[in-house]
């Protein structure tokens, strides 16, 4: 499924993608986080 979590600026939304994409794939975690423009 797809769910949003939020709306940020561009800077800090290409941080939370990179931070819960690394957690994810250190904890083998099948979860994917993208961002795409509003």
């Amino acid at each position: 499924g797809i769910g949003v979590c939020g709306i940020f600026t561009r800077d800090i939304a290409e941080t939370k993608v990179a931070l819960v994409n690394q957690f994810a794939r250190e904890s083998q975690h099948p979860l994917k986080c993208t961002m795409e423009e509003a």
